[in-house]
């Protein structure tokens, strides 16, 4: 767990509050809206999410901190792929947080095909912009695990496939962090 509070608080340290706030604006969820966080990482953007909430990733370590650190009532996190997860009766919203840069094409489809159609109103990706990238931020992106950086382009590609894109953007955290590309969609039908 202390690899996990590293990264969440070197991030925070580094980057700040800008993505969380620009999300939960995106995200625009109300506290009777159930949202989905695939890709949680270590769960702050829990944050953005004044209802119900369930973040899921594969990292046992950054689930067992955003537990620690966001769990409760209304907050869940759990150890598992999405393909794995009973979803119920779906969700209103979902997030997909500096996430799809670790995800192949085929991955890559394959979640979105299932988020497209478990989510019932909104899905907002976040991810690295690095057309943006000063040399700082390119030497950054250059060391991300990461294997799937891409353009804003390629990312939109990626997301048309299953949904409508109604607002894309981009932002940086702080001068000296990576500049992000937002994503605001909807599920095609």
């Amino acid at each position: 767990m202390l690899r996990a509070a590293l990264f969440h608080y070197g991030r925070w340290i580094g980057n700040g509050d800008r993505a969380l706030r620009e999300v939960a604006a995106a995200l625009g969820a109300t506290p009777d809206e159930r949202v989905i966080d695939v890709g949680c990482g270590t769960g702050g953007f829990c944050r953005a999410v004044p209802g119900p909430y369930v973040g899921i990733d594969l990292d046992p370590d950054y689930v067992a901190f955003a537990r620690h650190r966001w769990g409760s009532a209304r907050r869940h996190f759990e150890l598992m792929p999405l393909a794995d997860f009973d979803v119920g009766p779906g969700f209103d919203k979902a997030m997909l947080i500096n996430c799809l840069h670790h995800l192949s094409d085929a991955e890559a489809t394959a979640v979105l095909g299932r988020l497209r159609d478990v989510v019932h109103r909104r899905l907002v990706v976040l991810d690295a912009a690095p057309e943006d990238a000063n040399r700082l931020q390119a030497a950054l992106l250059a060391r991300d695990r990461g294997d799937f950086i891409r353009s804003r382009a390629a990312q939109r590609v990626l997301l048309e496939r299953h949904f409508r894109i109604t607002r894309e953007g981009r932002f940086p955290n702080t001068p000296h962090t990576l500049v992000q590309a937002l994503f605001v969609c909807e599920p095609r039908p």
